[in-house]
């Protein structure tokens, strides 16, 4: 979906959801890192958590910035990880929430 897709009301309901899921996941990972942290007592317990670490920061870059021909997946993704709700995005026309709802089951 290009710009001239997304009317301005529907770009501040995603971008806000957007930033609300990028939020949560930063606040999430923060609490798994001080729960595994606290579990670090040999030298693979501290490269898997560097692993997880590096997973994670991936996936956080991937969803970095707000891409109008892309936030249809990215939002879908943020719902099925359960970082934002379908609620979230009220506001949406019913075709995008219907794509983000279907792309979410998968």
């Amino acid at each position: 979906m290009s710009a001239t897709d997304w009317t301005l009301e529907e770009q501040t309901v995603a971008r806000h959801a957007f930033e609300l899921g990028k939020h949560r996941s930063i606040t999430a990972l923060i609490t798994t890192l001080q729960e595994q942290s606290s579990k670090l007592d040999s030298p693979e317990s501290v490269w898997r958590l560097h692993d997880y670490l590096s997973t994670e920061r991936y996936q956080y870059e991937g969803r970095a910035e707000f891409d109008e021909g892309n936030v249809l997946f990215v939002l879908a993704d943020m719902i099925k990880q359960q970082l934002i709700a379908l609620d979230n995005l009220q506001g949406l026309d019913q075709m995008k929430l219907s794509k983000i709802k279907a792309m979410s089951m998968f």
